[in-house]
C-alpha cells in the first residue's frame, strides 16, 4: 500500500513535462512568424520609400518633356529660365540682356578712374535671345531617354549655364565710341604764353588722351562674350600730342601784336554820325592766339574773337542800330594785324508802328520818311484803303533805301520847306543852291536815299520832259525813280519852270538850274547819300 501510495504515476508527469514545453514552441513559432512578416513589412517599406521619390524625379523629368519646357536650373549668366518655353524664354533674355543691361565703361582721366554706364547697343553688342533661347531648351531635349535623363539630374545637382549667343556690330561700336569721344578724352594743351608785367612768359604743352576706337573695338571683337557677360569694358586710349610745343619764335611777333594800336569807326549814313573806338591792350590780347603752320608756331589774331567785340560795340548803339561786319570775317584779322583802321557801316533793323486814329498809308509814308509802297510790300494781307487804329504794321529797314555802297565822305541834303539842297564833302559845305521840288498833287518823298543811276537826260513819257543830268534816288512807287536834274524841257525845246525856282514845281523830282545840275552830275557819284527833309 505503501508503495503504491508514494510513488507517483509516469502518465501524469510525462503529461505534465508536454504541458510545460509546448506553449513555448507555440510562442516560439509566432514570434518567428512575426519575425519574418516585419521583414517583409520594414522591405517593403524600405522599397516604398526608395522607390517614391525615384517615381516623382520620374515624373518630374516627364513633365518637363512632355510640355516642352526649359530644364530647372539652367540659366544665362544671371538669369534664370526654368520652367519656361522658348518663346518665353527668348523674351525675358532680351529684355533682361539687351534692355535692362548696362556695360560699365571705364578709363582713366587725369589720374581718376571715370566710368558711364552704357546700353550694350552702344559698343555694337547685341544678345541673340532666340538662338540663345534655343540652346537652353536643348539641354536635357532631342537626345536619348538615358541622356536627358542624366542631364535633367546634374541640372537638379548642379545648375547648367548656357553660353550667350553675342552678336557684334563693330560698325555700330564705332558709332557709338565715337558718341564717348568729348566725355572720355582730355584734350593736349598747346604751348602757348601768358601777359606777364607787360612781357610775354611761354607756357610749356602737355599731351592730352582720347579713346583709341580701333584697338577698342578689336578688344571687342576678340571677346564680345566676355565683355557682355563681365559688364564690364576698359576703354583703349591712346595719348595725343599737341600741335604747338614751341612758342619761342611766336612769341616776337606776338609782341609785335599787342602793342599795335587798333582802332574802329563805323558810319551811319541815316543819322551822319561817326564813331570811333580804340581796342585796349587786355582786349587784344584775347584776340592774340598762336596757330600751328607746319609744324611751327606762328602768332595771329582771332576772327572770332574780334567778331565778338565788334558785337559788344554793336551793344553800345541801341536797339534801333547795329554794326555790319564784312561777309569775310578773315579781313578783319587781316586789317588788325596789319594795323589798319576799319571802318564799318552801321545798319538799322525793321521796326514796327501801331496805326493811329486818321493814319492813311500816304501819311505815313511821309511821316515815316518810307515810300508808302515799301510799307505796301512789308505788309501784303494790310489794305491799303482801311487802316485800322491798333493794327501793327511792320516798316523796312531804312538801309533798304540804301541798296548801294556808301559813300562816306559826301552828302547831298535837301529841304523841302526851304526848296535849298546843300553839298557836303569831308563834313565841309561845298555848294548851295535853290531848288523847286514837287507840288502837293505829287510831292517829293521825305527821307533817306542816295544816287542810285546817271542819266546824261533822262525821258519822262507821263509829261514828254526831258530831264538834263538826271541822278536817280528812290523809287516813288516800283519802276518809276525819282531824282535830281536840271530845268527840263518839252520835247518842243520849251523849258520848264527857270523863273518859279524856289517853290514847288515839280511832279515829284528836285529841280536845279542848269549849272548846278551839271556840277552835281559829275561831283555825285553811284552811292552818294541824299537825305530829304520834310
Amino acid at each position: 500500500m505503501s508503495n503504491s501510495t508514494h510513488q507517483p504515476s509516469s502518465t501524469p508527469y510525462t503529461h505534465t513535462q508536454e504541458n510545460t514545453r509546448q506553449p513555448g514552441a507555440f510562442f516560439s513559432q509566432i514570434k518567428t512568424a512575426m519575425s519574418f512578416s516585419m521583414k517583409v513589412a520594414v522591405v517593403m517599406l524600405l522599397i516604398w520609400i526608395l522607390a517614391t521619390p525615384i517615381v516623382a524625379l520620374v515624373g518630374y523629368f516627364g513633365y518637363f518633356q512632355m510640355f516642352s519646357l526649359i530644364l530647372p536650373r539652367v540659366q544665362v549668366g544671371d538669369t534664370r529660365l526654368g520652367g519656361m518655353g522658348t518663346y518665353d524664354a527668348a523674351v525675358h533674355l532680351n529684355k533682361a540682356w539687351n534692355m535692362e543691361r548696362d556695360i560699365v565703361v571705364g578709363t582713366v582721366l587725369a589720374g581718376e578712374i571715370q566710368t558711364w554706364d552704357l546700353p550694350p547697343e552702344t559698343l555694337g553688342l547685341n544678345l541673340d535671345p532666340i538662338i540663345t533661347a534655343q540652346h537652353a531648351m536643348d539641354v536635357g531635349h532631342g537626345q536619348n531617354p538615358f541622356a536627358e535623363f542624366d542631364q535633367f539630374i546634374k541640372c537638379l545637382v548642379r545648375g547648367w549655364q548656357v553660353t550667350p549667343v553675342v552678336i557684334f556690330n563693330p560698325e555700330a561700336a564705332q558709332e557709338g565710341l565715337e558718341s564717348l569721344v568729348s566725355q572720355t578724352s582730355l584734350p593736349p594743351r598747346n604751348a602757348s604764353f601768358k601777359l606777364q608785367d607787360g612781357r610775354l612768359i611761354p607756357i610749356p604743352s602737355e599731351p592730352g588722351h582720347a579713346i583709341d576706337i580701333e584697338k577698342t573695338i578689336e578688344k571687342i571683337s576678340v571677346d564680345p562674350n566676355g565683355v557682355f557677360i563681365d559688364g564690364y569694358l576698359l576703354l583703349e586710349m591712346k595719348t595725343v600730342q599737341p600741335e604747338i610745343t614751341d612758342v619761342s619764335t611766336a612769341i616776337a611777333e606776338a609782341q609785335r601784336l599787342l602793342e599795335t594800336a587798333v582802332s574802329f569807326s563805323a558810319y551811319d549814313p541815316i543819322s551822319d554820325e561817326y564813331f570811333n573806338w580804340q581796342v585796349p591792350r587786355d582786349i587784344m590780347r584775347t584776340w592774340v592766339t598762336l596757330e600751328s603752320a607746319g609744324g611751327t608756331a606762328q602768332a595771329a589774331i582771332d576772327e572770332g574773337q574780334v567778331l565778338a567785340y565788334l558785337g559788344t560795340l554793336s551793344d553800345t548803339l541801341g536797339d534801333q542800330r547795329y554794326l555790319a561786319t564784312p561777309e569775310q570775317s578773315s579781313q578783319l584779322a587781316s586789317a588788325v594785324e596789319a594795323g589798319e583802321p576799319i571802318t564799318l557801316t552801321i545798319r538799322h533793323p525793321s521796326t514796327t508802328y501801331v496805326v493811329q486814329p486818321g493814319d492813311t498809308l500816304l501819311k505815313l509814308g511821309w511821316q515815316l520818311e518810307m515810300p508808302f509802297w515799301k510799307i505796301l510790300e512789308a505788309n501784303p494781307d494790310m489794305d491799303a484803303n482801311n487802316l485800322s487804329a491798333g493794327q501793327t504794321i511792320t516798316i523796312p529797314s531804312r538801309d533798304e533805301l540804301l541798296p548801294l555802297p556808301v559813300i562816306p565822305n559826301k552828302r547831298i541834303v535837301i529841304s523841302i520847306s526851304q526848296q535849298h539842297l546843300w553839298a557836303y564833302e569831308d563834313g565841309a559845305l561845298l555848294a548851295e543852291y535853290v531848288i523847286s521840288t514837287g507840288v502837293d498833287r505829287s510831292p517829293t518823298q521825305p527821307g533817306v536815299f542816295q544816287v542810285q543811276t546817271h542819266e546824261p537826260n533822262a525821258y519822262a513819257s507821263v509829261w514828254d520832259l526831258y530831264m538834263p543830268n538826271f541822278l536817280g534816288i528812290y523809287e516813288a512807287w516800283p519802276g518809276f525813280m525819282n531824282g535830281l536834274h536840271g530845268l527840263p524841257t518839252l520835247s518842243s525845246g520849251r523849258q520848264l519852270w527857270r523863273d518859279v525856282l524856289g517853290s514847288p514845281a515839280s511832279y515829284g523830282c528836285i529841280i536845279l538850274d542848269i549849272p548846278a545840275a551839271e556840277f552835281l552830275y559829275t561831283w555825285a557819284e553811284d552811292g552818294v547819300v541824299v537825305k530829304i527833309q520834310p
